[in-house]
């Protein structure tokens, strides 16, 4: 006779039960046989898997990828927000967003102002700059008395010479795992910078999947962090699920703290830099980008064109035959990666 699940229906799922739950999935069950396994509703695994394994969206249809749930991570998860359930946060409300911005824009107050001078208002200086600064407010840096300035303390110190290289050696390119190197598994990118003029700020940063070839760009402002990062985020917005490292040259483009920062706290993926001078340890990425010159050829104001232009380019690269693909596309590969997983 089966002992009943003291946790079973609608208590929280426990450890041995995530361990049950990813056995299942490496042995090829529906969501409905783990449920009746577990003695759970069904939509409590679904609800899990979508919480905690990776969710791809491919041409507007989302997609969970079951076999990357790890019920170790999901455990850690569940206790984090329930702690965090617990915790007074400051919520920014629909109510409270309107209050600020008036303040801030219409009264010209300053964070300090707001926070000790507006009756119930519940929220401290930091947290006021940071939801400006995360763009949580209508309200830029711009309408702040001194536009931000009595804000330097809060910005990043600049790293010594000494210290951002050790950052730099301690994401060789030789500490990067063979199966990496050797394309074995999908969901690796390498990235570059394609340039505009020496007159223009604007440039397109190039992300190539190693096993696939799939390229996707994505135009930055300039190369100051801020722009780079937006970038990036550009890029995680539809890609995050499918990639797990990014390996990228020396350029001061991708070595400040902010980059560093953003690809491995901020969205959690291992980070590689090629030795100076070895654009043949990028070789997919390098072979790429020459394609895409002969669209937009060196000298190219980048400025002149929308993303969507720049986006069918790559398009039209994507979807030229490859000989190592064995004169499939890119883009079917690719494609076909995420439907399968």
């Amino acid at each position: 006779m089966t002992k009943k699940n003291p946790n079973s229906k609608y208590g929280r799922l426990n450890f041995t039960e995530r361990v049950t739950i990813k056995n299942m999935i490496d042995a090829g069950k529906t969501n409905a046989e783990i449920a009746r396994k577990l003695n759970r509703p069904r939509a409590t695994i679904t609800h899990e898997l979508q919480r905690n394994a990776r969710v791809m969206t491919w041409h507007g249809k989302k997609k969970v990828l079951r076999h990357t749930y790890e019920p170790v991570q999901a455990a850690r998860r569940a206790e984090y927000y329930q702690s965090k359930s617990h915790r007074s946060q400051p919520k920014i409300t629909p109510r409270k967003r309107e209050k600020i911005d008036y303040y801030l824009k219409k009264k010209h107050w300053s964070p300090e102002q707001i926070s000790h001078g507006v009756p119930r208002i519940g929220v401290c200086t930091r947290t006021i700059y940071n939801w400006i600064l995360n763009r949580n407010l209508s309200a830029t840096l711009n309408d702040l008395p001194l536009k931000g300035k009595r804000r330097r303390h809060l910005r990043a110190k600049p790293v010594n010479p000494e210290h951002k290289r050790m950052m730099i050696e301690t994401r060789s390119i030789h500490n990067r795992p063979e199966v990496i190197n050797n394309r074995s598994t999908f969901g690796h990118w390498e990235i570059d910078g394609v340039m505009s003029p020496q007159d223009s700020q604007s440039f397109v940063i190039t992300f190539v999947e190693r096993k696939t070839r799939f390229m996707v760009g994505v135009k930055a402002k300039s190369k100051s962090s801020d722009d780079v990062k937006t970038a990036i985020d550009t890029f995680m917005s539809r890609f995050e699920n499918v990639c797990d490292s990014i390996t990228c040259d020396r350029g001061t483009e991708f070595t400040s703290s902010l980059f560093i920062y953003s690809i491995e706290d901020t969205y959690g993926k291992k980070l590689y830099y090629a030795d100076p001078q070895s654009p043949g340890q990028r070789g997919t990425n390098e072979r790429m980008n020459r394609e895409l010159r002969r669209v937009f050829p060196a000298g190219y104001d980048f400025t002149k064109i929308t993303q969507r232009k720049l986006q069918n380019a790559i398009q039209d690269i994507n979807e030229r035959p490859r000989n190592v693909l064995r004169f499939k596309t890119p883009e079917k590969v690719f494609t076909k990666r995420i439907m399968a997983a």
